[in-house]
């Protein structure tokens, strides 16, 4: 791939050729292309930036990690601390610092593994980026305080599908969990809450021990993901050290799944495993994995309706919707089984709602929802900003399975991995809240294969969501991550209506082969296919 090819991965600093527009920006920020991005040494690059992130994270007041008393064994004092104002600033800066060395090393793996240039070392890379952020805190997010809790709460025999850590009283292991969560009931399937037992278990009943074994799990789920990642790739043909360097390698993963221990890795992980499986040919053995997945948390439910759909060897579309039947109603069975096994029952499904208590305004369907209630509510009009978001949130879930459903049965065997990337970010993006480690998910499979279009989209997708969770900026930050966006699907619409008309004009055919010729007439005219008699 050529220098101008690769150059892409910066359009705003590069432009398209047609000159004008860009060439202030170019002027401003001309130390920032390819050809000095080629002269970085990644591993030492990222090694630093993560070296940085963990100096920073040590300050004993950094609003980037907890500093509860037995949050963690380095950088939390046992009381309160005065703190120093400057030595705060310093500390701030290292890891504002340190996440932009990241990003660049990131960049440089990408932008090489793109023209073609061979990822050496990958796990060293991948061991010397991650190992400071291992050793620090977990880092930008406290949910793992709320999974070891929650394990606790199994060991005691309190279901938390029935209310949150608070009701473990004056408990070490709920002093750590974020207020926000005290009273929520788990959303996560029985499979990962009998894990968090187990591992409260293991390790004597100790919080940060316990903390410790669950961030273990989760980097080791990103190890899986990374070993899986390259089997599939070479499985499919297509640029292994590009996948590597979009998923294992991504700061996303590096820093929300292991980093901050979200079970989030482990789901991802099962589910990258179970759709290898499916490839080999082992497919019951792949749908049982990903249900699994799906019984840790549910959006891996997405690859079982692919997989299910292509179960069946036959081009019949009632043979492939009898395999996306049972595979659903075998994933239903894991669920109910592992509630038997575990004791805890299917209460995770209602409590499914549990993230959407928050109102996040990095969404695009709540803040649109918000700003119309608000306007109707100061208009004089009975509907507030709760109304009309709940309102949206419902449309959004009715879009999740409309285009889930248009995808899954316009989608060919050869191309199930990437569709379901594409759904889980479109489950994302149109779901109740966005987070950024939410968007690992569909990072990790959308790597592979990963053309023009899906490479630029990938990359500012990452760059725009570290701003928002790892920098606790402001709501803008993710409307420009947005425009950016934009502007690439735009800039590369050929592609993407390209895309989506082999995946419509695949269900059209599917349903035109499914309704009965009487019925078709009050079929959509957009989706008929008209017959030449």
């Amino acid at each position: 791939m050529s220098g101008e090819e690769g150059a892409r991965l910066i359009p705003t600093l590069h432009g398209d050729g047609s000159g004008g527009r860009f060439r202030t920006i170019r002027r401003w920020f001309g130390w920032a292309n390819v050809d000095n991005l080629m002269n970085v040494n990644p591993i030492s690059t990222g090694f630093i930036g993560s070296l940085l992130v963990f100096v920073g994270s040590l300050q004993p007041n950094s609003p980037f990690t907890s500093k509860i008393p037995g949050s963690w064994y380095l950088g939390v004092n046992a009381s309160p601390h005065p703190g120093n104002l400057i030595v705060e600033l310093l500390a701030e800066s290292l890891i504002y610092y340190g996440l932009v060395l990241t990003a660049v090393a990131w960049l440089r793996i990408v932008v090489g593994a793109r023209r073609g240039e061979q990822l050496r070392y990958k796990w060293l890379l991948f061991g010397l980026w991650v190992l400071p952020l291992m050793v620090a805190g977990p880092l930008f997010s406290r949910d793992v305080y709320s999974y070891a809790a929650q394990g606790r709460m199994v060991t005691l025999g309190i279901n938390p599908y029935s209310g949150g850590p608070a009701l473990l009283g004056n408990s070490a292991y709920r002093s750590t969990v974020d207020p926000l969560w005290g009273m929520a009931k788990a959303p996560y399937g029985p499979l990962f809450l009998a894990l968090a037992g187990g591992l409260v278990q293991l390790s004597g009943h100790s919080p940060m021990m316990t903390v410790l074994l669950l961030r273990l799990v989760a980097l080791a789920s990103v190890v899986v993901i990374g070993i899986f990642i390259l089997k599939i790739a070479d499985l499919l043909g297509v640029n292994r050290d590009l996948a590597f360097a979009l998923s294992a390698a991504n700061p996303i993963l590096l820093y929300t799944f292991a980093s901050a221990g979200h079970n989030d890795a482990l789901m991802t992980a099962l589910m990258v495993a179970g759709i290898y499986l499916f490839l080999k040919d082992r497919r019951l053995a792949g749908i049982v994995l990903v249900a699994l997945a799906a019984s840790v948390k549910v959006p891996a439910i997405v690859a079982v309706g692919f997989m299910g759909y292509h179960w069946s060897n036959s081009n019949r579309v009632l043979s492939k919707l009898r395999g996306l039947f049972i595979a659903v109603m075998l994933t239903l069975a894991v669920f109910y089984l592992l509630g038997l096994a575990t004791h805890l029952g299917m209460g995770w499904i209602p409590a499914l709602s549990t993230p959407g208590s928050v109102l996040s305004f990095e969404d695009p369907l709540i803040l649109v929802g918000y700003a119309i209630g608000w306007v109707l509510a100061h208009v004089g009009l009975p509907f507030g900003p709760l109304f009309v978001v709940n309102v949206f949130r419902a449309l959004g879930d009715l879009c999740i399975l409309l285009i889930g459903g248009i995808t899954i049965l316009g989608s060919r065997r050869s191309n199930i991995v990437r569709l379901t990337g594409v759904i889980l970010i479109v489950t994302v993006v149109l779901g109740p809240v966005i987070w950024p480690w939410y968007l690992g998910w569909g990072i990790v499979l959308l790597s592979l294969g990963a053309g023009d279009l899906t490479v630029d989209f990938l990359v500012l997708l990452t760059l725009s969501a570290m701003p928002i969770d790892f920098l606790g900026a402001p709501t803008a930050f993710a409307w420009l991550g947005y425009a950016g966006l934009v502007t690439i699907l735009y800039r590369r619409r050929s592609s993407l209506l390209s895309e989506a008309k082999e995946v419509f004009d695949g269900f059209r055919v599917a349903v035109a082969e499914v309704v009965p010729p009487r019925l078709q007439r009050w079929i959509p005219q957009f989706v008929r296919i008209e017959s030449d008699a």
